[in-house]
């Protein structure tokens, strides 16, 4: 991918006099190279000061109370709200799958594999639901520490017509014990374990199956004595499934690009539009600006989950540009669906999104987060019913680049400075045309029409300015 340069010319072109104010507010727009420099600064600032910061702990609310100071000096009005959160959300199936697989086995060997079926069928239900839908069980989710949201708010100078967000998270996800990186080991403390279970099931399954053939699903029938050497043996191997009980560390990640360099952009971002308005006497007309970071990102959503439930009305008809993971300048994504694909984003932002991008000689893709690979805050937003999608740049499938998010090695030297640069110069350009009632205007025109304005106005590009 190649970037354009702009540098000082000795004797710059003439221009009409309808067209130096233009050229003013053009060049003033392409900042994003010394925006860039400060998101990193600001996040490495606080990487020092605080370090990783799990969800809802004391580096984590220290690090918001910082964020909300540097909201202040750009914003009409800043705030925090305390949230519980749930720091179990993860690691607690995990757990309960150890405890209850002895339990099977044992339904199973005293001749009860229709309770053990049973058992084994309500805990996969659970699991999915908690960790690939995200929708935990009220009565099995019990908050056990308060996180700290923070938002900030900047006005438009004239009548709110549309209302922006750009929110992120500053919570960092725990380390986990096992790298899969070592799959020898990985695959005997995790993939083992997980075989095991799996196993108990299918045993009950198979024993269950057999007594419906035989007619005597209710009557008392041990296994077959194979199958029951085999439960036996699976029994003696419960303590191959302890490694689930420790998977995650009560360490942190210092959680650089995933994802407190976002919470950077949307503080620069706040600096510029409020640099427009006061120094360049250049406010946003109608458009109101949301600042967003939450807690509780890497435990189940639950910081933006409680936002949306409380601000749902306020930020009815809201747009949401998310960031999380901005790591490298050629994987530029916008996400079509969350939540490991099961939660639909809008397809038209993210989108128009990639389109922003093109125009602006970036390459973009919108697709759905791969399966597995979790949520973000996005998927929140869209459950409250707003136009949201996710801006990422991370490498789902590419292994010649390294994959730092979630481990120790993700700080601030593992961020490309240019992907920070784009984003938020893609975020500039956005708000540029929600605030000029041009956002939709590639999907309304067609044609010559369409050619016709594009040739009028001339093509943007945000790029670096300086020479890093």
């Amino acid at each position: 991918m190649s970037f354009f340069l702009f540098r000082k010319r000795s004797k710059p072109p003439s221009l009409a006099p309808e067209q130096q104010e233009h050229r003013r507010q053009k060049i003033e727009t392409l900042k994003a190279g010394r925006l860039a420099a400060l998101t990193l600064s600001f996040t490495n600032e606080l990487i020092e000061k605080y370090g990783p910061r799990l969800a809802g702990s004391d580096a984590s609310r220290q690090a918001a109370l910082q964020i909300q100071a540097a909201y202040e000096p750009f914003c009409d009005q800043s705030e925090t709200e305390v949230v519980r959160i749930d720091t179990t959300f993860h690691s607690f199936p995990l757990q309960l799958a150890l405890y209850l697989y002895p339990v099977i086995l044992v339904l199973l060997l005293i001749g009860l594999p229709y309770l053990g079926l049973l058992l084994f069928l309500a805990y996969l239900w659970y699991a999915a639901r908690t960790l690939y839908f995200y929708k935990p069980l009220g009565k099995l989710s019990k908050p056990n520490v308060e996180g700290v949201n923070v938002h900030a708010v900047l006005e438009p100078q004239g009548e709110v017509r549309h209302t922006l967000l750009f929110t992120s998270h500053h919570d960092s996800a725990p380390l986990f014990r096992y790298n899969k990186l070592d799959r020898i080991s990985y695959a005997k403390k995790v993939a083992l374990p997980i075989l095991l279970f799996f196993l108990s099931g299918l045993f009950n399954a198979m024993h269950l199956i057999t007594e419906l053939l035989e007619g005597r699903l209710f009557a008392f029938s041990l296994p077959p004595l194979g199958m029951g050497i085999l439960c036996l043996l699976l029994l003696g191997a419960t303590p191959l499934l302890l490694p689930l009980k420790n998977f995650y560390l009560q360490e942190g990640s210092p959680g650089a690009g995933d994802n407190l360099v976002s919470v950077g952009m949307t503080v620069q971002l706040a600096r510029y539009f409020h640099w427009k308005k006061k120094s360049c006497n250049d406010p946003l007309s109608h458009t109101r600006l949301v600042f967003c970071s939450f807690d509780g990102e890497e435990s189940g959503l639950e910081g933006s989950k409680a936002w949306y439930q409380k601000h749902k009305e306020e930020m009815s008809g809201s747009l949401v540009l998310n960031f999380d993971a901005i790591y490298h300048a050629d994987k530029l994504t916008f996400l079509e669906r969350d939540i490991n694909g099961t939660q639909r984003l809008s397809s038209r932002l993210a989108r128009r999104c990639v389109q922003i991008a093109k125009d602006m000689g970036y390459e973009a893709v919108s697709e759905s987060i791969p399966r597995l690979a979790g949520g973000t805050d996005a998927g929140r937003a869209s459950l409250a019913g707003l136009e949201a999608t996710t801006l990422t740049s991370v490498a789902w499938d590419d292994r010649t680049k390294p994959s730092v998010y979630h481990t120790a090695k993700d700080v601030v030297s593992a961020i490309d400075a240019k992907a920070v640069e784009m984003a938020l110069s893609i975020a500039i350009r956005l708000v540029e045309l929600v605030d000029s009632d041009r956002l939709w205007e590639v999907d309304e025109m067609q044609g010559p029409a369409k050619k016709e304005v594009e040739s009028e106005e001339p093509e943007l590009v945000f790029t670096k300015l300086t020479h890093r």
